[in-house]
């Protein structure tokens, strides 16, 4: 779809040539992260590009409804927490939208969340996949609701912070130019869903680099500004 291919085209211009990680996070449940992180992956695929997106968000995985997954127990999380007796790979599966896109789901949800994204197991496993694929991406949890998502945040080259027209709170895009300004990510772009101003059909809106002040949809409605 061409605003998925706008948004990819976006992504790529700020990310640098040997950045591979793309965290995507919001600011709570129901702004549809996990929606637009799948076909961002998607739209990477469709280049020609090997990607594989993780199930990071491991207290409510998101993933399996996306890309409509078999409720296989093993994860990201099986790895993290028992790296030497599990294989990282056999827990992927292959996505059937397109031969270059794999998943890797978030696995049985831990009772230690926060203490499995402090661990430095998760630096290796994206060091493992980075050596497979051209770009990964990470579907994280809401950042402004647990801390699993800032601490994750180490292993990424950019941030992709989706909010949604009328769902997000005013202190959501506030939020937004905390994280900028406490330099929490490197690089730091907004998508905004929904953003068809004329009939409020789906759709989204693209936001880049300090402080900027536009977006579009599927009829070009502007988007929210920082600032």
């Amino acid at each position: 779809e061409e605003a998925f291919r706008g948004l990819r085209t976006n992504m790529l211009f700020m990310l640098g040539a040997s950045q591979k990680v793309v965290l995507f996070t919001s600011t709570q449940p129901g702004e549809g992260k996990s929606f637009i992180a799948g076909n961002t992956a998607v739209s990477l695929a469709y280049m020609g590009k090997k990607v594989v997106i993780v199930g990071l968000d491991i207290r409510k995985p998101g993933l399996n409804k996306v890309f409509n997954l078999s409720h296989r127990t093993e994860g990201i999380t099986n790895y993290l927490a028992d790296p030497e007796h599990t294989n990282l790979f056999d827990m992927i599966q292959h996505s059937d939208v397109s031969p270059n896109l794999d998943i890797l789901p978030g696995g049985p949800i831990p009772p230690n969340p926060t203490e499995l994204m402090a661990r430095t197991v998760l630096e290796d496993a994206i060091e493992k996949l980075k050596e497979r694929y051209d770009y990964i991406i990470l579907d994280t949890a809401p950042i402004a609701i647990v801390t699993d998502t800032a601490i994750a945040s180490r292993v990424a080259d950019m941030c992709v912070y989706v909010c949604r027209a009328d769902v997000t709170p005013k202190l959501g895009y506030q939020y937004i130019n905390v994280l900028r300004d406490q330099k929490k990510f490197d690089k730091l772009a907004t998508v905004i869903n929904s953003i068809d101003l004329s009939s409020r059909k789906a759709g989204y809106g693209y936001g880049y680099g300090h402080k900027y002040g536009y977006g579009y949809g599927h009829k070009y409605g502007y988007g929210y500004g920082m600032e």
